[in-house]
């Protein structure tokens, strides 16, 4: 299998494995090995106070650090986030969203990964760090 195709078959495997990220309206649009990139559209729903709820926020951040890494240890393994710190830098509130993941270090119990999130004018408005457990699929 190439590694083109590996990546292809996690993309499908996490975007089915993942139904969370449907409701949110996450999209996995890249992976690469050690990176990925999540889009979403801001929506009424997903407001508080006319503004992009955290949880929304922290989730595509989590969600494009946790690809980043598993990226590193599929298909043989999965992860899973252990801890995660979201720092909110502006608010959102309208447009798309974009997160932008990258593995640091892939260990072979934890791995480290850290993320940015992008308003639709390239605005850094949130980043992300994460520590995920590897464990076996």
């Amino acid at each position: 299998m190439t590694n083109s195709d590996l990546l292809q078959e996690l993309k499908s495997f996490m975007s089915q494995s993942v139904p969370y990220w449907q409701t949110l309206g996450l999209e996995l649009k890249e992976v690469a090995r050690g990176r990925s990139v999540f889009e979403a559209q801001v929506r009424p729903e997903l407001m508080q106070s006319k503004v992009l709820h955290g949880g929304v926020l922290a989730s595509i951040a989590d969600s494009a650090c946790a690809v980043a890494a598993i990226s590193m240890v599929f298909p043989e393994n999965y992860a899973t986030t252990i801890n995660l710190q979201v720092a909110y830098l502006k608010p959102v509130i309208s447009g798309k969203i974009r997160a932008e993941g990258r593995c640091v270090k892939a260990g072979r119990n934890v791995i480290f990964s850290e993320a940015t999130v992008f308003d639709e004018n390239n605005a850094v408005v949130g980043t992300c760090t994460s520590q995920l457990l590897v464990i076996a699929r």
